[in-house]
Parts: structure tokens; C-alpha cells; sequence
């Protein structure tokens, strides 16, 4: 285990540097960094962060840049790196217009969906942030928002009556939704329109509490069975809205079991590391991986700092 900040970033600069990426001029925290690198070097960065139980957020707001920043573990520091995937100076101006436009119109909607596994302390580490805000603030649960909808509560009793005959017994909690997942992502898109509604006629800042990705893990509900991803995960994360911030919650999987023992281990392991996946194939213009086994106070300033950097929370 690292705790020494300098040394996450020493060992991040050997990487960069066995990956042949080039320093911009004397700065060695900025990269030039080739478009087909890009998940290498993010998925290391993960790596590093999560077994070393730091935290970190990607921004992604700037055409043809990606900012990581890593947080301290229990100060108020951070490093940052900078990667260009294109030359500044090669840049045309009507690229970088169109993709500013497209970030301002995510930014505007303010939908943040928080994912995490069941004892991630979504919910406690929800409720310090959302006192700290001085916004308007929808919070809504990704289940509740599907198990309330028309189609959900007319399709789910006949589907559960087959199932109960298919397996022998009644399926457990989310078992149902699990198998069939399709109902559930068609539930949620059909609540989407209100949540824009909410965000751009409200002016709320839209929390969810987990989101669709949750349903693109097969099997995480089957503790006999191993979390992997559906085939057609690829052609369904088309039609999953793109989110301006995604904000994943995680901890060290005997921390998460002690607070709830609802997954086995390897399935927490197996959710934090598909989930990021998820993200490099459709990545949210910032991306937040907070570890929760920190202190509450230190998980809740880097959330504020980030939604404050990426103009989501008011300073």
C-alpha cells in the first residue's frame, strides 16, 4: 500500500515513461499522448488509484486534452497530469467549437448519476454533499424511477410468475431485474424526458442513485454465479444517455462487505473493475473515482472541489 502521494506519481512517470509518451516542453506532468493510448494509460491510473485506495477525477472538458487529477489521501494536495491527444497548435477551431458545444449542453443538464456497489455508502456520502450545496437538487433512485413505471408495474408480475416457475422458488432482490434487464434500461429512457425537464425547465442539479450500467453486469445478483458483462453490452451502452459527470463510489471489498453483505467479494471486484470499462467506452466529460473507505470528510471535499472545478456546484 502507497500512502505517500509523490511516490503514486513516481511510479505513474515510470509508466508514461516505458510507454514512450513525450513530455510537452520542460512540464512533466503533460503529455503528448496518441488516441490509441489513451485507455492504457487511464486504465493504469485506475489501477494505481484503486489498490492504493486514492482517489482521482478525469476531466475531459477541453478538446483533445484529458486533466487527471489524484488527491491526497488526508491533506488538501493533489498532481495533476495533462495529456494532449492532439498538438495545440494543430487543432482546427471549428472542432474545438462543436466539442465545447456538446460539453456545455452535458453541463447544462447537470445529470450526475453515482454508481457503486451496495455498501459503497452512497447514500451517507450523498447526504453530507447535498448539505453542503446551496442549489436546487433532484435525488432520485435509478430502482424506484423503473419499479414506479407503468410499463415495469405491468410487465414485472408476469415475468416473476414464469420466473418463480423457471427457478423453483421466488427470485431474490434483484434477481428479477437482473434477468430481465432489457425492461429496466426501456423504464429508465422512458423517464428521461422529466429528468431533462427537471434539470433545464427546474434548474435542478439531477443525483441519481446508480444507473443504467448497473444492468449491463450479468449475474451480479446471483451470488452462486460470476459478474460479467452481457454480449450485447457494446450495443446497448448506444442508447444509454451520456452524463456530464459520472461519480463512482468504491471501497476495499472487506470494507464494503462490512457494511453490507450483499455481494461476494469477487463481485465487488468485479464491479469496480467493469464499470470503469463502461466509462472509457462512453466517457462522461468527468469522471470521479472517490474511495470511500477514506474519512467522510476528505470523500466530501474532493466531491465538492470537482463539481465546483467542472462548474457543476457554485463556489
Amino acid at each position: 500500500m502507497i500512502n505517500d502521494i509523490n511516490e503514486i506519481s513516481k511510479n505513474l512517470q515510470e509508466f508514461f515513461s516505458i510507454n514512450e509518451l513525450q513530455c510537452v516542453s520542460d512540464n512533466s506532468h503533460s503529455y503528448y499522448l496518441k488516441e490509441i493510448k489513451v485507455d492504457n494509460i487511464l486504465n493504469e491510473v485506475f489501477k494505481i488509484c484503486s489498490v492504493n485506495e486514492y482517489c482521482f477525477s478525469i476531466f475531459r472538458d477541453k478538446f483533445a486534452q484529458i486533466k487527471v487529477i489524484i488527491f491526497d489521501k488526508y491533506e488538501n494536495d493533489s498532481i495533476e497530469f495533462l495529456f494532449f491527444t492532439i498538438d495545440p497548435n494543430e487543432i482546427l477551431l471549428d472542432e474545438q467549437t462543436k466539442y465545447t458545444k456538446r460539453v456545455n449542453f452535458l453541463r447544462k443538464l447537470k445529470i450526475l448519476p453515482v454508481i457503486g456497489p451496495d455498501g459503497a455508502g452512497k447514500t451517507t456520502l450523498l447526504t453530507q454533499v447535498i448539505k453542503e450545496l446551496n442549489q436546487k437538487i433532484f435525488y432520485k433512485r435509478f430502482k424506484k424511477i423503473v419499479r414506479r413505471s407503468i410499463i415495469y408495474n405491468i410487465v414485472q408480475p408476469i415475468n416473476k410468475y414464469f420466473l418463480t416457475k423457471k427457478l423453483g422458488r421466488k427470485p431474490e432482490k434483484d434477481q428479477h431485474d437482473d434477468i430481465h434487464y432489457l425492461l429496466i434500461i426501456f423504464a429508465g429512457l422512458g423517464y428521461y424526458p422529466y429528468l431533462f425537464f427537471q434539470s433545464l425547465f427546474k434548474k435542478n442539479i439531477i443525483i441519481l442513485d446508480r444507473f443504467f450500467y448497473d444492468y449491463l453486469l450479468k449475474d451480479i445478483s446471483f451470488m452462486e454465479k460470476k459478474t460479467c458483462l452481457r454480449k450485447n453490452w457494446k450495443f446497448l451502452l448506444k442508447f444509454i444517455p451520456k452524463s456530464y459527470w459520472i461519480i463512482h463510489l468504491d471501497a476495499n471489498a472487506e470494507i464494503i462487505l462490512s457494511r453490507k453483505e450483499e455481494l461476494s467479494f469477487d463481485d465487488i471486484e468485479k464491479y469496480r473493475e467493469l464499470n470503469f470499462m463502461l466509462y472509457l467506452n462512453k466517457p462522461s466529460v468527468v469522471y470521479s473515482y472517490i474511495n470511500t473507505g477514506l474519512e467522510i470528510e476528505r470523500c466530501k471535499n474532493i466531491l465538492l472541489k470537482t463539481g465546483r472545478k467542472s462548474k457543476v456546484f457554485n463556489d
